[in-house]
């Protein structure tokens, strides 16, 4: 009862006080919002996980702080805290006709370009194997410092990226640089991209590659690392398709990071990916695919994904949701994911 009161308490005082904030600066703008799961999944990947349903919970919470300078120069920022009160995000911009720069946690140039295909699930049931496009971001080691600057103008955003490679320490990894480009025309959008990094350092166990095709059994460091590619999406009355294909490649300059790997072996992954979606009354049943071939060196690993779902509006931002996947990795056993839920939006 205690923290129910004290919750309440701290909800009504917060209220009061973005109540005074508006009123001293009318400008500006405090906004709270929240989405919620209640449901159940199973895991099924042939080992650990042996397919027994389990209960599904989930809590996210979003500010937005924003406000506008007498020369009409937006600013403001943003927050999300995943099981909150933990905070997992944050980012700050001003905005104006030069304009938006963003610095934070925030999407690089290539990412925020890319059309991310259509995917469903409380527990990423039919989305664990998709790629969204993140590239080499969070790749550096600057505490989530990423630089991106915004130009949109008619139908298309034109953005560039810079994430800072040293942390508070002044250790860290190489920056990493990155161009994007996104076009609106009508029914049809386009986005492209790329990122470049000198260096990215690995630790035994990282992983590399789509959805970790491979695991590395030393340290060592994968050099002129590159990441590019193209998406669009079609709307055709009630159905919605999406596809994107991402190129990523690099060099090792250490022998042994990965099982038979040299010194000068290259890294190299295709991947290509696909969603339709249709809009059946209240519903929309939709389905992905996802296919990847990871080479380093003479070893090549493919992985094959495969999702389908069900969403229905509840009314009130409630929505009923149901999804399957499964994923196909040369080598491991098939893993193979379904449950079903309500999502809730605040």
């Amino acid at each position: 009862m205690k923290n129910v009161l004290f919750a309440s308490t701290a909800l009504v005082a917060f209220g009061f006080a973005g109540a005074a904030f508006a009123e001293a600066h009318a400008s500006t703008s405090i906004s709270l919002s929240g989405s919620a799961e209640l449901g159940f999944t199973s895991i099924d990947d042939g080992a650990a996980q042996d397919g027994r349903v389990q209960l599904h919970n989930d809590f996210d919470l979003v500010w937005s702080l924003t406000g506008m300078t007498d020369g009409g120069i937006a600013f403001g920022a943003t927050g999300d805290w995943d099981e909150a009160p933990t905070e997992e995000s944050a980012a700050v911009f001003i905005s104006g006709s030069f304009g938006t720069i963003t610095v934070g946690d925030t999407d690089g140039a290539y990412d925020k370009a890319m059309i991310e295909v259509s995917s469903a699930g409380l527990a990423d049931e039919a989305d664990f194997y998709i790629n969204g496009h993140s590239g080499l971001d969070g790749q550096g080691d600057a505490e989530s410092q990423v630089g991106r600057y915004d130009l949109a103008f008619g139908g298309t955003t034109l953005s560039v990226s810079y994430e800072d490679g040293k942390d508070d320490a002044g250790t860290g990894a190489e920056d990493i640089y990155g161009i994007g480009a996104a076009f609106s025309l009508g029914s049809v959008s386009l986005g492209l991209g790329y990122q470049y990094t000198d260096n990215i350092a690995l630790a035994a166990g990282d992983e590399l590659g789509f959805d970790g095709a491979f695991t590395a059994a030393a340290a060592g460091n994968l050099e002129d690392v590159q990441v590019a590619g193209i998406s669009a999406g079609l709307e055709l009355g009630v159905v919605a398709m999406k596809l994107a294909y991402e190129y990523a490649t690099g060099e090792l300059d250490t022998a042994g990071t990965f099982a038979g790997s040299l010194v000068g072996d290259d890294f190299e992954s295709n991947q290509v990916e696909v969603s339709a979606t249709a809009n059946l009354g209240a519903g929309t049943i939709g389905a992905n695919y996802s296919t990847a071939e990871v080479e380093v060196g003479a070893a090549s690993v493919d992985v094959d994904g495969y999702g389908i779902w069900y969403t229905m509006s509840l009314g009130g931002g409630a929505t009923f949701t149901a999804a399957a996947g499964q994923q196909e990795t040369d080598g491991q056993p098939d893993e193979t994911r379904f449950g079903a839920g309500i999502g809730m939006s605040f």
